[in-house]
């Protein structure tokens, strides 16, 4: 809720206030004009000017975004009114930041770097309650905000998607390598069964004796043992094959 001169809004219109003049316990907001009017009234009154403020120094603040309700003027005016020097960066011994709506992001990053108090202006009424009361209280979080990129963070990022894009290359490749692998290896696979499949199944050594015996006019019978004799035969007719492949071999 935005703090409005009690002067201005008895005229039917409506400015911020931006300071109180109290007599007692009884107070009243008025804007710059209206207080420079009643206080010279006051002076008119008295006499006097009335004695020197008795503001407390109270450090530097920083005040980022728009407050809600009061322009940029009235706004410094309050804090200053309060003993608070208006300052533009947050510094290590900066008192508090005010945030008002879109803040500058660097500022809210200072402020989290030197760990400085916050007032929330956002926040319904924080800021006419401190302008009433005088009572600059920073409790609140700091607001987030997309920080500005650095022309550092550009090229980090440039470097980064042209790593990742040649990362990604080289998987691709290696991939395409594999997988041609395979695929051949698949397809050997395949021709060396066919090439099995086509050929006669291999005959155990018994059945290549039987055969032959049976070939060459032996009596031999399709189970049981096979008679040395036969045995002897055989071998005797491949002597000369086996030496064959032995000598082609070598």
């Amino acid at each position: 809720m935005t703090a409005l001169c009690m002067g201005c809004k008895a005229k039917g219109q409506e400015q911020e206030a931006a300071t109180v003049i109290a007599v007692g316990h009884k107070g009243w907001d008025l804007c710059p004009e209206h207080a420079e009017r009643f206080g010279a009234y006051l002076a008119d009154l008295f006499g006097t000017d009335g004695l020197e403020p008795t503001v407390e120094a109270r450090g530097s603040v920083v005040i980022t975004g728009t407050i809600p309700g009061y322009d940029a003027d009235t706004a410094r005016l309050a804090l200053e009114n309060s003993g608070y020097r208006i300052v533009g960066h947050v510094e290590e011994d900066t008192a508090l930041i005010v945030c008002g709506v879109r803040p500058a992001p660097h500022k809210v990053k200072e402020a989290e770097t030197a760990g400085t108090p916050c007032l929330d202006a956002t926040r319904a009424g924080a800021f006419r309650e401190a302008v009433t009361s005088g009572q600059w209280i920073g409790e609140d979080p700091l607001p987030a905000v997309a920080q500005k990129k650095t022309a550092e963070d550009v090229q980090a990022q440039v470097e980064a998607e042209e790593k990742w894009r040649l990362e990604k290359n080289r998987r691709l490749a290696e991939s395409s390598v594999r997988w041609a692998e395979e695929r051949q290896e698949k397809e050997q696979q395949e021709i060396r069964r066919i090439v099995k499949q086509s050929q006669p199944p291999q005959l155990s050594e018994p059945q290549k004796i039987r055969a032959w015996a049976k070939a060459e006019g032996f009596k031999i019978s399709d189970k049981g043992a096979i008679p040395s004799t036969v045995r002897e035969a055989y071998r005797h007719a491949h002597a000369g094959q086996e030496a064959l492949v032995m000598d082609v071999a070598s």
